[in-house]
């Protein structure tokens, strides 16, 4: 009787997790033509989230938009399909990332770029969309690696944020 219990316990515990994605953090230099690896960061929720999908692009950062440009990803856009085995996961989300090879050219190479990230989800039982992106700064060199940079929670942007 007390392993029934337990074990019904447990497997409710875990059925009922939900988790949702609030950044990513990706290394702070890419080389071109290059795969490379970046970190959905995730938290805790109040309800389940269906995340859908995950985009990204590379855009040069300007003096008036020094961080990338509000929903928008910028050029060399790429996506993956995330679905129900990468949802709901406490623990991050990792994501396969190939760096276009026309960030090769002079007007990207040496130089830094925003690198910018949305994720389409569907929240609550209801299945309401919303699309939220955030950027970080990365440059564009010879090889991958150094520090990872990180999003944060703060400074991102969401469409259809009436579920945050």
């Amino acid at each position: 009787m007390r392993f029934s219990t337990l074990t019904t316990a447990t497997l409710a515990s875990v059925s009922l997790a939900s988790a949702r994605i609030i950044g990513f953090s990706a290394p702070s230099t890419l080389a071109p033509n290059s795969t490379f690896t970046f970190n959905l960061t995730t938290e805790n929720y109040i309800q389940r989230v269906a995340d859908v999908a995950v985009s990204w692009g590379y855009t040069l950062p300007t003096e008036t938009n020094p961080t990338g440009y509000k929903y928008s990803l910028g050029s060399f856009a790429e996506s993956a399909y995330l679905g129900p085995d990468r949802s709901n996961i406490i623990t991050g989300v990792v994501v396969n990332a190939t760096v276009p090879v026309g960030l090769n050219s002079s007007s990207y190479f040496g130089k830094d770029v925003v690198l910018s990230v949305a994720v389409t989800s569907l929240y609550g039982a209801s299945g309401g969309p919303v699309t939220q992106g955030w950027n970080v700064t990365v440059r564009i060199g010879a090889e991958d690696g150094g520090e990872w940079v990180d999003s944060g929670r703060e400074g991102g942007w969401i469409e259809n944020g009436s579920c945050q």
